[in-house]
């Protein structure tokens, strides 16, 4: 008895009973495309080739999702030729309309599985894409895929009924997800496999496996709130009220959510405080509510929000610091540095990042972040802090960039200290830092104590200065539908906030604002009476909303921020705060 229990436990440890047999198959004969781009729209990778909205971060080698076995091809070993990539569609119409995978050897079946994805689908148009099977004895079978059946958007985030989402990530610009589908197969040798370009849109297929018929299983949800997170003290907001509201402040301190809407500040507060309304920068004395429409769209990104609040004017989604028609133009905070202010610029996200880009750079498009690195490390700011120090370093240097320019060198040459700590950061010299800090969301207060420490620094210039500080999790948490990020990024932002208050006590010439670029989520929330510190939470999207944002302000020219603004009348208030001029080609004196 003990023997066959040992033996039956043998073979069901190895898998071979009750486990069905499916086998990845080698997309390298026919894959055209690379996962990673480095440069927008250069017709070299990146699958919808728009830079570093990219799928980079999908790993690469064998991997298991919704049960099912692929093989994932790595960028670096295929040359760039890593997933089948087909377009019906007019602004990507250099890729090919057919791709054609034979296999190296035949494989069989009940069911052809495919990893994929499309971009820019339009459901009205039909077929999304055709996939057609090739058999070993001549025959064929098609079948034609619909967008929201058999293929889904890859930022869109919902699977359909025959396009489960299998894998998700949020890439530094939106939450993408990757599905899989299958087709059921005639159970003799598949030679090959050909992929049509649907009528419009764009198709990628990142892998594919034949076996036994298995249920796909979903992505799981995560939508609970599962740890506890700090929250600074409260403050008295009739203390703060007592505040002068007009003036002229020495020092402005801009401090932004990306993706902060009034769920995210809500749901903070609810986790924070046990109720709304709660957080230190709702106690702020001026509030007020900021549309945040594009020039291209209703619903913004932050690269065209970023250009809104850095130099008050409108441009196209995906735009930083130009004109719809591609026209440079001057930030508030390049004025600010102009006028011998000092200026800072901080962020948890990279620090070629849409947001902090708006503010030192101008690039017709997010994507490309090798030209941003080259103009931050030019701005002769005083501070430049952020995460990603890939876009400043050469590929020797396990960088990314195509050139052989190292910028990390350069800017030490230029007489900046890097840093990559916060105690690094407290023992550098009084000169111009620069520095990339990974692991901002391991402490919740890190975020304030960076900021605290530069706003001491900038401090000495007797001609005040600019800060910009975003914190970047709100925007993570919406795209993700992750309530970790949703509450933990919100109050990162408000202890920034305390430590802004604390800084404008001893500095009462300071002014402070606090807004979000855009809304990501669609969030709602509510108490929970049997356990405070896990409100209830619902999202509705896991992309950008078109909902105004809150603003919250402090200090002398604090009362310009009231009532309800458009984004582009926040660094446009600033300026006139100081008398600098905006508006202006860069360039022009």
């Amino acid at each position: 008895m003990r023997f066959l229990y040992g033996f039956f436990a043998g073979v069901l440890a190895a898998g071979c009973i009750g486990a069905a047999e499916i086998k990845p198959l080698n997309l390298a004969p026919g894959a055209n495309t690379a996962f990673a781009d480095e440069t927008p729209d250069d017709r070299s990778g990146g699958w919808t080739d728009q830079g570093s909205n990219d799928l980079r971060l999908l790993k690469s080698g064998d991997v298991s999702l919704s049960g099912v076995p692929f093989t994932i091809l790595d960028d670096r070993t295929t040359k760039g030729k890593s997933c089948v990539v087909v377009s019906g569609c007019e602004k990507r119409n250099y890729l090919p309309e057919l791709a054609r995978v034979e296999l190296e050897k035949p494989a069989t079946g009940k069911m052809l599985y495919l990893l994929h994805a499309g971009a820019w689908l339009n459901p009205k148009k039909e077929p999304a894409g055709r996939l057609t099977v090739e058999y070993a004895d001549g025959s064929m079978r098609s079948f034609v895929l619909h967008a929201g059946r058999d293929l889904a958007d890859w930022q869109e985030n919902r699977g359909a009924a025959n396009a489960v989402r299998a894998w998700s990530v949020y890439n530094n610009n939106s939450q993408v997800s990757l599905y899989a589908s299958k087709f059921p197969l005639e159970e003799k040798p598949v030679k090959a496999l050909r992929f049509h370009a649907g009528a419009d849109g764009v198709w990628m297929v990142a892998a594919a496996s034949v076996g036994d018929a298995v249920d796909l299983k979903p992505l799981p949800e995560q939508t609970r709130l599962k740890h506890d997170y700090p929250a600074p003290e409260p403050v008295d907001p009739a203390e703060l009220a007592k505040t002068p509201r007009t003036g002229t402040p020495k020092n402005i301190i801009l401090i932004i959510g990306d993706g902060m809407g009034q769920g995210a500040v809500k749901l903070a507060g609810l986790h924070a405080h046990g109720r709304p309304q709660s957080l230190v920068m709702e106690q702020l004395p001026v509030n007020g509510m900021v549309k945040t429409a594009s020039a291209s769209s209703s619903v913004t990104d932050s690269a065209a929000s970023g250009t809104a609040l850095s130099s008050g004017y409108k441009t196209n989604n995906g735009y930083i610091g130009v004109t719809p028609e591609k026209q440079p133009m001057r930030s508030i905070a390049e004025e600010a540095r102009d006028s011998g202010r000092s200026v800072g610029i901080i962020t948890t996200d990279q620090l070629t990042g849409a947001t902090p880009a708006a503010f030192s750079a101008h690039v017709p498009h997010r994507g490309m972040a090798q030209e941003i690195a080259e103009q931050q490390a030019k701005t002769g700011y005083q501070i430049l802090i952020g995460n990603g120090a890939k876009p400043f370093l050469p590929k020797s240097e396990k960088g990314t960039r195509k050139d052989d320019r190292n910028l990390v060198d350069e800017l030490q040459k230029d007489g900046y200290i890097r840093i990559g700590s916060l105690e690094e950061f407290r023992k550098a010299e009084k000169r111009p830092v620069f520095g990339f800090i990974g692991d901002w969301a391991q402490d919740t207060k890190l975020l304030s104590q960076i900021s605290a420490e530069a706003m001491n620094r900038l401090a000495a210039n007797p001609k005040g200065f600019f800060l910009m500080i975003e914190g970047h999790f709100p925007d993570h948490g919406g795209h993700g539908n992750n309530p970790e990020y949703s509450v933990n990024g919100p109050l990162m932002v408000d202890f920034t906030v305390k430590a802004a208050l604390d800084f404008a006590k001893q500095n009462p010439d300071t002014l402070i604002v606090v807004t979000a670029d855009h809304e990501t989520g669609g969030i709602y929330c509510a108490p929970n009476p049997q356990n405070p510190k896990r409100p209830y939470i619902l999202y509705t999207t896991k992309s950008h909303t078109d909902a105004p944002v809150p603003v919250y302000a402090f200090g002398p020219g604090s009362e310009r921020f009231a009532g309800i603004l458009d984004n582009t009348n926040i660094p446009s208030a600033m300026a006139d705060l100081w008398k600098l001029p905006l508006h202006r080609p860069v360039g022009k004196k």
